[in-house]
């Protein structure tokens, strides 16, 4: 029996030593996320592979990839999931007018056309990276731990933060300036 564990043990080893880069190939390709973050994504995958090794040793190859893909992809999904909900409760129209600290930010008056509803869909419109940086931001993170978590440099966070502003803003007059011609009209 001890002699079986090994050999087993072995070629589970043996398994995840040549998946492992692949998945992290993959798990940058789905989300964009730094090493560390793809890296934590493989870990988990691999820890359950190793839990379900004794179903998994019976499969052929080309199964075991597919499970292990099909994992990794629902688990960044799960995390996206996460990460959506988390922001949605940070960021809020009681606060948002404070994350566009630049001299031309909309007025207060505009955040009382904007709906909830209508903030949470024009952040979620925004591409990933400036949406992240924006919901980073939102939650108090400054600078260089966005660019640590993102895995870019500061200057690209500040780049993004400024394009996120930007198109929100633009969004939000668009909607400020239409409902307030409907509402004299």
């Amino acid at each position: 029996m001890k002699e079986e564990l090994d050999s087993s043990d072995m070629e589970y080893a043996v398994f995840a030593v040549r998946y492992q880069p692949s998945l992290v190939a993959v798990a940058r390709n789905l989300c964009g996320r730094n090493a560390s973050d793809c890296a934590d994504l493989v870990q988990d995958v691999l820890l359950r592979a190793l839990l379900k090794w004794d179903k998994l040793q019976s499969w052929t190859e080309p199964e075991r990839r597919a499970w292990l893909v099909r994992v990794l992809h629902n688990r960044v999904l799960d995390q996206c999931r996460r990460t959506r909900s988390e922001a949605a409760n940070v960021i809020n129209l009681g606060n948002v007018h404070k994350l566009f600290e630049e001299p031309d930010a909309p007025d207060l008056e505009l955040w009382e056309c904007i709906t909830e509803t209508e903030l949470r869909e024009a952040v979620a419109s925004l591409p990933y990276n400036l949406r992240r940086t924006f919901e980073m931001h939102s939650e108090g993170l400054r600078h260089a731990e966005i660019g640590r978590h993102l895995g870019v440099p500061v200057g690209t966070v500040g780049t993004w933060l400024f394009h996120a502003r930007h198109r929100l803003r633009d969004q939000f007059l668009d909607m400020a300036q239409a409902r307030r011609k409907r509402g004299n009209g």
